[in-house]
């Protein structure tokens, strides 16, 4: 995906100011992202209504998994051929990772794991709408009402829409409320991840998270407590991808798979597989081999300060070896004239 500066601008201004301007039938509404505060409170108003479903008899999403499973919501065939496709999507994945060079075989690929993901939801879906009745799903939703009427505000007065909570659960202008609902859920699940990725790697991005990195300044001038899921995003995605630009060049991956989401993470994945091997099999070999030898390899000269030094044997330079037999030599020799076994003077050449 791709985004003109124009789209970039408006995008990190709405992320890094964490709000939202809507309007609907006439009325200019601004969403702000609630604070600290106003979580601690929707966790409260979560925990009553979990209560109250238990109490009304609702299953926990755990029950709800014992009962699916009793009742074979998803048959053994069933369970077999998810079991099958998720194979199959692992193994496009990896395809696709070694497939770097033929645009055309890359964009076939993708369709066959687009294919095996709809294939697999569809079975899946059977099991997610049970969880839908659960005592967590009602809970969650009502926290979800609470942190809308916390969020709404009128765009030229600085009030809740709702002076009240209670006014909120009972607007009789259903529709309205709704529309406000739909439209902070979709701001409160944040900007779409891909969005998000073709942010974190647009220069005209990328300059103002290294800029904040070197000179160790807030990203988005507020703490890291007070970030959005919108921040976080962003700021995870703008590591991620600043951790590929600083790859060694023969391990880098080419600006063309950089700007292809399925097929950086496929190679992405792959790299990391191999390095995890790399480092096994070179742990595996250190662990056979016990002592090292300096002398053995050309290596960097390992000083007594260094935490490697004990690990090491060293092997006797050959100068010193010479010196030492010289010695030895020497000492034999002394030996044997004190004992009569030799003339006064060793011979000399």
């Amino acid at each position: 995906m791709e985004l003109t500066y124009e789209e970039i601008e408006k995008y990190v201004e709405s992320i890094s100011s964490g709000i939202k301007i809507i309007d609907l039938n006439g009325v200019s509404i601004i969403f702000k992202y609630p604070d600290a505060i106003s979580f601690v409170q929707a966790r409260n108003i979560y925990d009553q209504e979990y209560k109250k479903s238990l109490e009304e008899g609702l299953l926990t999403t755990s029950d709800m998994t014992k009962l699916i499973k009793e009742r074979n919501i998803i048959t053994e065939k069933e369970r077999n051929q998810l079991s099958s496709l998720k194979s199959k999507l692992e193994a496009q994945r990896v395809l696709l990772a070694k497939t770097f060079k033929v645009k055309a075989n890359q964009e076939r690929i993708k369709n066959v794991i687009h294919e095996l993901e709809t294939q697999i939801n569809k079975i899946e879906m059977k099991e997610r709408a049970k969880y839908s009745m659960t005592a967590e799903t009602r809970a969650e939703e009502s926290k979800i009402l609470y942190l809308c009427w916390k969020s709404s505000y009128y765009y030229d007065a600085d009030e809740l829409i709702w002076s009240q909570y209670t006014s909120f659960i009972n607007d009789t202008d259903l529709n309205f409320r709704q529309r406000v609902l739909s439209e902070f859920i979709l701001f409160y699940s944040g900007i779409p991840t891909p969005i998000i990725r073709a942010i974190a790697r647009s220069n005209l991005w990328r300059i103002r998270y290294v800029t904040s990195v070197k000179t160790s300044e807030p990203l988005f001038g507020v703490p890291t407590t007070q970030y959005t899921a919108d921040m976080l995003n962003l700021a995870y995605w703008s590591h991620y991808y600043q951790n590929i630009y600083e790859m060694m060049p023969e391990d880098q991956p080419s600006e063309d798979i950089i700007e292809d989401d399925e097929a950086l993470d496929a190679y992405l994945n792959d790299y990391y597989k191999e390095r995890n091997k790399d480092a096994m099999a070179r742990k595996g070999q250190k662990g056979n081999k016990g002592k090292l030898s300096a002398y053995n390899s050309q290596e960097v000269i390992v000083t007594k300060a260094d935490e490697m030094y004990e690990d090491i044997e060293y092997d006797t330079p050959r100068e010193a070896k010479m010196i030492k037999d010289r010695t030895l030599i020497r000492k034999k020799a002394s030996s044997k004239h004190r004992k009569g076994q030799l003339p006064d003077k060793l011979p000399t050449r």
